[in-house]
C-alpha cells in the first residue's frame, strides 16, 4: 500500500507542477483585462484560443501526463500486480485533489478562470492517465 501512495504522490505533484507551468506559459503574454474580455465581450472562440495558444499548451500537458502515467504504470502499478481498483484510484485521486487545490488557489481573483482551470486539469489528467494505464496494461498482457 505504501508504494501505491508513493505512485499517487508522484502523479499528483508531477501533474500539478506540469499544469501550473503550462498554464503560466499560456498566459505569459496575457493581461488580465485580455482574459476578462473573453467573458465580458463577445469574442470569437477561435480568436481567443489562438491568442492564448490554449490548445497547444493543453496538448503539451496531456502528453506530459500520459508519459508520467506510462512510467508509473509500468514501474509501479503493473509491476506490483495491483488490481483494477488501484488503477481507478490512481486515475481519480490525483485529479480530484489537484482540481480542489486549483480551485482554492486565488479563488477570490478570477473565480471563473480558476473553475475552468480546475476542469481542464481534472479532465486532462483523467483522460491522459486513463489512456496511459489502459494502453500499458493491454500491451503488457
Amino acid at each position: 500500500m505504501g508504494i501505491f501512495m508513493i505512485a499517487i504522490a508522484i502523479a499528483f505533484f508531477a501533474s500539478i507542477i506540469l499544469f501550473f507551468t503550462v498554464e503560466e506559459l499560456s498566459l505569459k503574454d496575457a493581461d488580465f483585462s485580455d482574459i476578462k474580455d473573453i467573458f465580458t465581450k463577445e469574442l470569437d472562440i477561435k480568436e481567443s484560443l489562438e491568442k492564448f495558444d490554449t490548445v497547444k499548451y493543453m496538448i503539451i500537458y496531456i502528453v506530459g501526463v500520459f508519459i508520467i502515467g506510462v512510467i508509473i504504470s509500468t514501474q509501479i502499478l503493473i509491476a506490483n500486480e495491483y488490481a483494477s481498483g488501484y488503477f481507478l484510484a490512481y486515475i481519480f485521486l490525483p485529479s480530484m485533489i489537484g482540481s480542489l487545490i486549483i480551485l482554492l488557489v486565488k479563488w477570490r481573483f478570477q473565480p471563473l478562470l480558476k473553475l475552468l482551470s480546475s476542469f481542464m486539469f481534472g479532465a486532462g489528467y483523467i483522460g491522459a492517465s486513463a489512456c496511459a494505464v489502459g494502453i500499458t496494461y493491454l500491451l503488457s498482457m
